[in-house]
């Protein structure tokens, strides 16, 4: 592992080659926006002018319309004076749907380009912050110390506001709306931040029980997007990793650590790997009965074969070393066997409910339609059942110690999972209303939980950061504030930059691509220069002032003459950069390997924690099975509930036949209610 930086020279020197790599970018990015601003003046102001002219123009005109207004009759007067105050309102309406629209590619004008710049210079102040927070504070770390009367206190006044936060969403009453989803979210994330913050390990079975649920949105949102969508392209491809993996891999860059470290982003780029790959092979397949059902259930024997069979696990992952890292004292194998597993049925279960969404939504909306006493009688068995069952996951399984219940955690997440769904959706009142402060909080999950580590806590989320010493609450006070604004606005600037970088254009966001990896690359190969040399701060800084000039100078000849630029600028400027960086990245990987070949080892048996029982993996499979073959995602409750109730489940063709019309017909908008089918790949934005 790398080592932890010192101040043991009087310049003190940059450890990390990767840390080097972030100042020279972002500080490149400040250079070049610095001078892009400036330039810029004059042209704003010529069109300020500009602006004042036209409105100038428009008052004259409103005046002569007034004048005429006067010669006509009262009721024509009132005519033109109503079409005008429209016609008014349009126009101040009108900038503020423009404010409203997606954020565009970047083009050659300066204008896209400073937008580019200042943002990038935003994302970089941030990360930089962070990298000052954690080596260079102003007041010593301090140590974690839990009290439960503070934790719960904190976590009852949080979830008292939040109740005064409601609010209704009548357009969308479906089950498991995008509010509930997010507000699903908030909750959860608010006791997963305050269990680490507070140390309040007593909670650690929830906690596993929240990421588990997280996994399963992975598998419930990406299955939804891919069988409405049907877009397995290379741009949504890319989006996505973007959206996982962008924030995440400049904080591996600007701390010098290891992507297992931050488990969650591993987590759940890999299952959304896996949702693609059942989606993706034999495509034209997913819309009939039986063949995406058989994709689940092939998937599902492969998650057991691998996971629950013991030994194939090593063989399937033996290229991953087993050295100590940092976020993996046992070995970046052990720890993904461990992460892993503990979630290895999670987003299976996600994507059975999806592929089960419109029978269950139907369900729902059927029974409704029942007399008030009969529906209740169903839903009241219903919940009865989920009570029983619940009684039995805490008695047997919630309440064993930590090292027990992760081995069985994987096999029994499913319980309190299907329990809060329905609870929560039993009631069309329920489902009609929405707490905006979790949900607001549920739309932050991935950069709350990533900026934990290094602005809220330190050391890898091992000690807090303190502003205010000596006063731990108000401390508190202090740097959650601005922890929840700075990742609020790294919210922003991931989903702008990915508009802008990563646009829907195929062609175009193939080149931006390119471009990126090319200047990354060189800028790489910079840092290890700048390293070599010493790494210091006048070195790093001096570099990174030459090399935003130089990006300057190429970017004003670019929006001088875009056309020929082109063929002038940007192909050689490609082809040097790319061969520059890309050598150097590629001596860089072939040492990687070389590396960890040599660390490649039989894994050893470390005692406790980890989920492979293939008994009680038979068991999930089972149980996989019966929400496939019976339609129900509550695992036949539902199914027995109804017939009990002497009536019937909802038919698959006269379900299923109402979404692929629409979908065949372009008609639906990303979610399964036949009813309401608005806003469901929006999940995946949070």
């Amino acid at each position: 592992p790398n080592p932890p930086p010192t101040y043991d020279h009087p310049e003190y020197a940059f450890q990390f080659s990767s840390t080097v790599f972030c100042f020279l970018f972002f500080g490149a990015c400040l250079v070049v926006w610095f001078f892009l601003s400036f330039v810029n003046r004059d042209a704003n102001r010529d069109r300020d002018r500009d602006r004042d002219d036209d409105r100038e123009e428009l008052d004259s005109e409103d005046e002569r319309i007034e004048l005429k207004a006067d010669i006509v009759d009262h009721e024509k007067a009132a005519k033109m004076g109503d079409k005008a105050r429209d016609s008014r309102q349009n126009a101040k309406n009108q900038p503020k749907n423009k404010k409203k629209h997606l954020v565009q590619p970047v083009e050659a004008t300066k204008a896209s380009l400073t937008l580019l710049a200042s943002q990038l210079t935003q994302f970089g102040g941030i990360l930089m912050y962070s990298w000052f927070c954690e080596n260079m504070p102003v007041f010593e770390h301090a140590n974690k110390h839990y009290s439960r009367d503070i934790f719960w206190f904190v976590t009852f006044i949080y979830l008292g506001f939040a109740l005064t936060t409601v609010k209704g969403n009548p357009k969308d009453t479906s089950l498991l709306n995008r509010e509930q989803t997010e507000e699903w979210k908030g909750w959860m994330q608010f006791l997963f931040l305050a269990y680490h913050y507070f140390h309040a390990s007593e909670v650690y079975n929830s906690i596993r029980v929240f990421i588990s649920c997280y996994v399963w949105m992975t598998g419930f949102g990406n299955f939804s997007f891919f069988y409405i969508k049907q877009d397995f392209g290379f741009v949504r491809f890319a989006q996505m990793m973007w959206r996982l993996n962008f924030l995440v891999f400049w904080l591996m860059m600007a701390h010098g650590n290891t992507f297992i470290l931050y488990y969650i982003n591993p987590l759940h780029t890999f299952y959304f790997l896996m949702v693609y790959a059942v989606m993706y092979v034999c495509s034209s397949y997913n819309h009939q009965k039986n063949p995406i059902r058989v994709k689940v259930m092939v998937s599902a024997l492969i998650i057991f074969l691998i996971w629950d069979v013991p030994g194939v696990f090593d063989i399937v992952w033996r290229f991953l070393p087993t050295e100590s890292v940092i976020g993996a004292k046992n070995g970046v194998r052990h720890e993904w066997h461990f992460r892993s597993g503990l979630d290895h049925y999670s987003a299976l279960f996600g994507m059975i409910f999806a592929m089960n969404y419109p029978m269950a939504q139907e369900w729902f909306v059927s029974v409704e339609r029942l007399g008030s006493w009969k529906q209740w009688c169903m839903k009241g068995i219903m919940l009865l059942t989920m009570f029983v069952v619940m009684g039995f996951w805490v008695n047997n399984v919630f309440l064993l110690n930590k090292f027990k219940y992760n081995e069985h955690h994987a096999y029994y997440f499913w319980v309190p999972l299907l329990s809060y769904i329905f609870v929560r959706n039993c009631s069309l009142t329920l489902r009609s209303y929405h707490l905006g402060l979790l949900t607001s909080m549920g739309k932050i999950t991935l950069e709350t939980y990533l900026m934990q580590h290094h602005i809220w806590l330190t050391s890898n989320a091992k000690t807090l950061l303190v502003f205010i010493p000596n006063a731990p609450m108000v401390n508190f006070l202090c740097v959650s504030c601005v922890y929840l604004l700075l990742s609020h606005k790294l919210f922003r600037l991931t989903v702008s930059l990915r508009a802008q970088l990563v646009p829907n254009d195929l062609n175009k966001a193939l080149w931006l691509l390119a471009t990126m990896y090319t200047t990354l690359s060189f800028i790489y190969a910079l840092a290890l220069l700048c390293t070599f040399l010493g790494g210091g701060f006048a070195v790093v800084f001096s570099m990174a002032l030459l090399l935003g000039g130089g990006f300057y100078c190429i970017l004003r000849e670019i929006t001088d003459n875009p056309q020929e630029a082109i063929y002038r600028i940007r192909k050689p400027y490609l082809a040097v950069t790319g061969v520059i960086g890309s050598s150097v990245l590629m001596f860089n990987l072939i040492s990687f390997l070389n590396h960890a070949l040599i660390h490649i080892e039989p894994q050893t048996k470390h005692t406790g924690g980890v989920a492979q029982s293939w008994p009680l993996g038979v068991m999930c499979v089972i149980i996989a099975g019966i929400c496939v073959v019976l339609f129900d995602s509550f695992v036949g409750v539902s199914y027995i509930v109804t017939y009990a109730g002497f009536e019937r489940m909802p038919d698959w063709e006269s379900t299923y036949s109402v979404l692929h019309k629409k979908i065949a017909g372009g008609k639906s908008s990303s979610s399964f209610s036949s009813s309401s089918m608005s806003k469901r790949n929006k999940i995946l934005e949070g």
